[in-house]
């Protein structure tokens, strides 16, 4: 009869509306979802520049940046900017700021430059510094 699809119409509704704490939620979980896409957008330039920043140094003969050339006397300048570009190191920089206090982790800590002791030296300071977000692995 009308009266009970009407009454069954209603049921249906009031179980499908959402309330105004259920609206307001989903409301929340949108925001954070598009600050995390925008801060995923942010950092992933931010990375690129970085890099592209880093490579650009390392190939200008006269820029002073140097990457452990006591440990890596072998390894020229030119050299490091060739093994960041096709990812066989990655440069770790300070989340505040590019430019100051830049490193270097190998992707392969299996490889004989891994295994020199001024590398094993420094290494865990840098894991635990991007381990606690002061610095950034840009691969």
């Amino acid at each position: 009869t009308m009266a009970s699809n009407i009454a069954s119409a209603a049921m249906w509704a009031a179980v499908f509306t959402p309330t105004a704490d259920e609206i307001a939620k989903e409301i929340v979980a949108e925001e954070a979802r598009l600050r995390e896409i925008e801060e995923k957008a942010y950092w992933e330039g931010w990375d690129k520049t970085v890099k592209e920043g880093v490579i650009e140094r390392l190939r200008d003969p006269n820029d002073e940046l140097r990457f452990s050339p006591v440990t890596y006397p072998d390894i020229t300048k030119e050299m490091w900017a060739d093994l960041i570009e096709n990812g066989e190191a990655f440069v770790i920089a300070p989340t505040q700021g590019a430019g100051v206090g830049l490193g270097f982790i190998w992707a392969d800590e299996t490889r004989e430059e891994a295994q020199r002791e001024g590398y094993k030296k420094g290494i865990d300071a840098a894991k635990a510094a991007i381990k606690n977000g002061t610095y950034r692995i840009i691969k």
